[in-house]
């Protein structure tokens, strides 16, 4: 058994595609194909189902997977751990990041990219939900995120800073010269939120059924982005956190009666080696905080 049969095997569990698997491993699908089934020979057990050109995970093949990626996981710790006693500044770094966290990325990656030039440096955004899924499967090395109910054992949580969960608006609205807005006051502006897979809003929701208040919102999505240009116009408003108007003039945040805290967080894997450019990437991130927030 290989370590390239077991990332084939690894990349093909997580696509259930053989064409979108080999292309990501830049491999002939019949070379993964031929290396899939050696593994299977060598095992003694089918990995995977074909069913009418579709692809699933046999028993076998689930109940390997997590022990596939594991020596994987393992074997590239104890590489980077050798790369980090010889000093070697190189590799890839796999930061998630969910949006309303980009705005204090840019200065933060050039920093680093001065310090450190031969490190790529990946980065991809997703809700907070989905990072917590993928930090488990090893997709990234760190997540920019907020604390979640997803928060187990499973992970070292860092605060970085609080934000208030808010009420987000154009600077000319009538509630933008409010300090705080009671939650039951929503149910008289059309309102526009996030779908359930946000953060956010699962705060919101749970802040509703404490207080036993009932929202019906107009709209509702699963892009910050075309949020905020709804609610720039001044008709809607939505609910985030504080933090995702940062560099904004055009809209306001007003936090929401209660004092209700979401926690930016560096959210990483337990007992896993973060190698040195990780934690550089950590220290410049703390250091770039206003003293507000860190």
């Amino acid at each position: 058994m290989e370590l390239r049969q077991l990332r084939y095997f690894v990349e093909t569990a997580e696509r259930l595609n053989f064409t979108e698997a080999s292309r990501a491993l830049y491999i002939t699908q019949s070379t993964l194909s031929q290396q899939i089934k050696q593994l299977e020979q060598e095992l003694g057990v089918p990995l995977f189902d074909r069913v009418a050109k579709r692809v699933y995970l046999t028993e076998a093949g689930s109940e390997f997977l997590p022990y596939a990626r594991r020596t994987l996981h393992d074997t590239e710790n104890g590489t980077q751990r050798l790369r980090d006693l010889q000093d070697v500044r190189t590799g890839e770094l796999n930061i998630g990041v969910i949006y309303s966290l980009i705005a204090f990325l840019p200065r933060v990656v050039a920093a680093f990219s001065r310090s450190y030039p031969e490190v790529k440096i990946n980065i991809a955004y997703h809700q907070t939900n989905n990072l917590y899924t993928m930090l488990r499967e090893r997709r990234f090395d760190f997540a920019l995120c907020y604390q979640s109910y997803e928060a187990d054992d499973t992970f070292e949580v860092e605060r970085l800073f609080d934000t208030p969960l808010s009420v987000v608006m154009s600077r000319h609205h009538p509630l933008s010269a409010r300090k705080r807005i009671p939650l039951s006051l929503l149910r008289e502006f059309p309102l526009v939120l996030p779908t359930s897979t946000f953060y956010a809003r699962s705060v919101l929701d749970h802040l509703c059924q404490e207080q036993c208040v009932t929202l019906h919102p107009q709209v509702e999505m699963n892009g910050v982005s075309l949020l905020q240009e709804l609610v720039r116009d001044g008709h809607w408003v939505t609910v985030l956190s504080g933090a995702t108007i940062a560099d904004q003039p055009e809209l306001r945040a007003v936090p929401l009666a209660g004092n209700v805290q979401m926690q930016a967080s560096i959210v990483s894997l337990r007992d896993t080696y973060q190698k040195n450019s990780v934690r550089e990437f950590w220290n410049i991130l703390r250091r770039s905080l206003p003293q507000s927030q860190a």
